[in-house]
């Protein structure tokens, strides 16, 4: 054998050893068996290393048995079959394809850009011309490019806006529209107004209403947000100036009864708005550039809460605003509660999809997406017969039929019946006939056949993904079948616990201690006085404590000496109090006191050691059960290759 052919016979020797060795049988259980590199992954997700690592993989190894002799079962009862647990699967799935595809479209960045724009706010100032829908463009692209050229040779942009400006309040402001900041305008127009430096001007921007030139007029760091209450005394458009002068007197009545010191909360149900559907109540959260600038400037001048304003007038009504919450903006990235706010906004604004549309043609290549050739009037002509017979089956057209293939991905073809499918769908939702948009449904139906593949077979495209789902069924069908053979039937058996009960009563007794009552309440004078009346009164606890309503509570119980929830040591003497301290969070206060001491041991009775019998009889059923399932599946380790891990 030449030396090239014994080098490469070697080569595969080793790898070949290699494999073997690394894929070795551990372990066997019935007729199934496990390999050392299945049983090594599992235990070095969490090894164990408080002691010597033989040791610690043999106490591992018997807690893996009996977890693949469990789930073994679970999979021979059918509960990978259970709808339940495959819905939860599913979920599951979902869950992990959106945190998937959001990584894959930046998610994080886009957050971090947001926070980011969002610590200061933008004055911005436009030149708009408008283009009404229909309309030739080419005198307004004649007058916004004029505009622009006398920018580019040095007049000023008020003096451009006041010349070019026809919208009668962007005239009356010379052209300022107000203060902007992170998600007031739509995603494309604040990357661009967010690029300039004060002073500076953008290109030309054709929104759906016409040409825009934006100015960063002047920059403040940004104001924050504000909660408040708003009373609308209404004038619509068709009142007389008699009308509105009745308005605004009303306005002003509402306004004295305040100053009187009428609670604001009184006038809501007349003239407030409706109520909040994420916190019940009637307020209203504002941000810069939501609203015109004169209702902004009165939300902003608003300094403490409580603090209501005077009448103001508005396109609208007259307003009264009261602040309820002043929210400043956050300075810190990693501030839980502002980065969640910033995560919703993000997901709820168009700059995610952006973001995942860009994605999609990634995935067109990574689908391995491929178009057929197909004759588009034979494929309409098919559609509309398809779309006339209503539920029937479509029936061939020419060279298309429902099997036709439109396209296909590495999988999946998709077929000229599956676009029917999507043509009927999007006829429910259709304003004008689906068989006039054709050819603009044919590249959504693209898309969307194609977001449907990728998310189905996402793990095609993560393989991390099918471990996190194979760990998720293995728990779940875990829990259902430890719920089936142990946990439910153990608290469900009466007689059996309290059979349990009667034959180690000896296990269940109660060491010294004391019963007590805890007292504990959001307000630490109150808790205070509660505290001071039982002390004085202690068997008229149960009244003194109702007298506070439900905000106090008092829990009497049974506690053994070193189990009181306190962090002052507590004495076993009658009559003993300790002092209201707060909890960790300091949004409450509590204190003990004790009724009655027990100075030695005594039996719980059934019901006292309820609890604790039920998670013994459970252990008692568990044992049974992994001694019935290693009957049924007999195991055989392997030593050799246990040593040798």
């Amino acid at each position: 054998m030449s030396m090239k052919k014994t080098a490469i016979a070697f080569c595969l020797t080793a790898i070949l050893m290699q494999t073997q060795s690394y894929a070795q049988t551990l372990f066997t259980y019935g007729t199934h068996e496990v390999n050392k590199n299945d049983f090594l992954k599992a235990y070095n997700k969490n090894p164990d290393t408080t002691g010597p690592r033989a040791e610690k993989l043999k106490e591992y190894l018997n807690m893996y048995v009996n977890f693949r002799l469990k789930l073994q079962a679970a999979y021979d009862e059918k509960f990978n079959n259970d709808e339940s647990l495959k819905a939860e699967a599913d979920n599951f799935k979902n869950q992990l394809t959106e945190n998937f595809i959001n990584d894959q479209a930046n998610l994080t960045s886009l957050i971090r850009e947001a926070f980011d724009r969002s610590q200061k706010d933008i004055q911005l100032a436009q030149i708009f011309v408008r283009v009404k829908k229909g309309e030739d463009t080419t005198a307004a692209w004649q007058q916004i490019n004029a505009a622009l050229n006398e920018l580019k040779n040095g007049s000023s942009f008020e003096t451009v806006a006041d010349k070019y400006n026809a919208d009668a309040s962007l005239k009356a402001s010379h052209g300022v529209t107000g203060y902007i900041t992170a998600f007031t305008l739509p995603y494309n127009v604040e990357n661009m107004v967010y690029a300039l430096k004060p002073g500076n001007y953008s290109a030309v921007y054709r929104s759906g209403a016409g040409y825009h030139i934006f100015e960063n007029k002047n920059e403040r760091p940004a104001a924050g947000r504000r909660k408040i209450q708003q009373l609308l005394f209404a004038t619509p458009p068709f009142f007389t100036a008699e009308q509105i002068e009745e308005k605004r007197k009303l306005a002003d009545s509402v306004y004295q009864q305040l100053q009187a010191g009428k609670s604001f909360s009184v006038f809501l149900s007349d003239y407030g708005n409706d109520t909040n559907p994420y916190d019940g109540s009637s307020n209203l959260e504002i941000s810069v550039g939501d609203y015109s600038s004169d209702f902004e400037q009165q939300v902003y001048a608003l300094q403490k809460p409580e603090d209501y304003s005077k009448p103001f007038q508005t396109a609208y009504g007259f307003n009264i605003l009261k602040l309820v919450e002043a929210v400043p903006v956050s300075h810190d990235i990693n501030d839980v509660i502002n980065y969640a706010y910033l995560q919703d906004k993000v997901q709820n604004d168009g700059r995610l999809s952006t973001a995942k549309n860009k994605l999609m043609q990634k995935w067109y290549t990574d689908t391995k997406f491929k178009e057929y050739n197909y004759n588009k009037e034979d494929l309409w002509a098919f559609t509309d017969s398809a779309i006339e017979s209503g539920d029937e089956p479509a029936k061939p057209y020419k060279s298309v039929k429902p099997s036709t293939v439109l396209f296909e991905f590495a999988k999946q073809v998709i077929t000229a019946d599956d676009w029917v499918k999507y043509v009927r769908s999007a006829q429910e939702t259709s304003e004008t006939p689906v068989q006039e948009q054709y050819e603009k449904l044919m590249p959504s139906f693209k898309d969307a056949s194609l977001n449907t593949y990728y998310r189905e077979h996402i793990s095609d495209f993560n393989t991390a993904l099918s471990g996190q789902m194979q760990e998720f069924n293995d728990a779940n069908m875990l829990f259902a079948i430890m719920d089936k053979h142990v946990w439910s039937k153990a608290s469900l058996d009466t007689t059996g616990l309290k059979a349990y009960y009667s034959a180690h009563k000896e296990k269940y007794q109660w060491a010294p201690g004391a019963s007590a009552i805890v007292v504990s309440g959001p307000d630490k004078k109150t808790v205070e006085e509660i505290a001071a009346k039982m002390k004085a009164n202690p068997a008229d606890w149960s009244r003194i404590a109702g007298d506070y309503g439900s905000e106090y509570i008092v829990d009497s119980s049974r506690f053994e000496d070193g189990q009181f929830p306190a962090k002052q040591t507590v004495q076993l003497m009658k009559g003993f109090q300790t002092q209201p301290e707060a909890n960790d969070a300091g949004d409450a206060y509590s204190f003990v006191q004790v009724l009655d001491v027990y100075a030695q041991p005594s039996q719980r009775s059934f019901e006292e050691a309820r609890g604790m019998v039920i998670n013994d009889y459970q252990q008692l059923l568990e044992d049974k059960w992994l001694k019935d399932l290693k009957v049924k599946y007999p195991v055989k380790i392997n030593d050799a290759v246990l040593k040798s891990l």
